[in-house]
């Protein structure tokens, strides 16, 4: 018998929840096997745009049919036509020391620098300082996503999102 969800329990909870089943095992919110609506379904009752991608980023449900949604809705965007080494530090303006970050950020730049150059397709999560020992511990976190050959570049915390272009002011297609 699968665990109850109180009615009292967190949103983040009940979302949590949802985002655990598969969508074409279990449609559910939205969720379906042929569509992923249920991001859109929940900025349009109010939830947060960054949040929500933080929580889906975190629990691997970014998927093939939900990134459309989530890029028809991204807020606004800074266009970067350059993504120099200089340009990819300054989009990730702070990068934890702590043991528990994704990679130093030196690693981090060089990934995230190799999958936009060979326009990997994917959803790319890395967490300065992601410790579950501590919550409250500080943690910024940062999200490539790269679907149809954009490119975005999201810092969660400051709630900014980067649209990469492959020449001056040039939307990739």
């Amino acid at each position: 018998m699968e665990n109850k969800l109180s009615l009292n329990a967190p949103v983040r909870t009940i979302i949590v929840k949802v985002l655990s089943y598969d969508p074409s095992i279990t449609s559910v919110f939205g969720r379906t096997e042929k569509e992923d609506l249920f991001f859109k379904d929940l900025l349009t009752v109010g939830c947060d745009f960054y949040e929500l991608l933080e929580l889906f980023a975190n629990n691997e449900a970014i998927n093939k049919k939900s990134v459309t949604c989530i890029i028809n809705n991204i807020p606004s965007t800074e266009v970067i036509s350059n993504v120099s080494d200089k340009e990819l530090r300054r989009m990730i303006p702070h990068w934890s020391p702590s043991k528990y970050h994704t990679a130093s950020i030196e690693e981090v730049c060089n990934e995230l620098k190799k999958h936009i150059e060979n326009d990997s397709p994917g959803t790319y999560v890395y967490n300065s300082n992601q410790n579950y020992q501590n919550k409250r511990k500080y943690n910024d976190t940062y999200v490539l996503i790269i679907a149809n050959s954009n490119k975005y570049f999201f810092d969660i915390n400051r709630k900014k999102a980067f649209l990469i272009c492959n020449k001056e002011g040039e939307k990739n297609d």
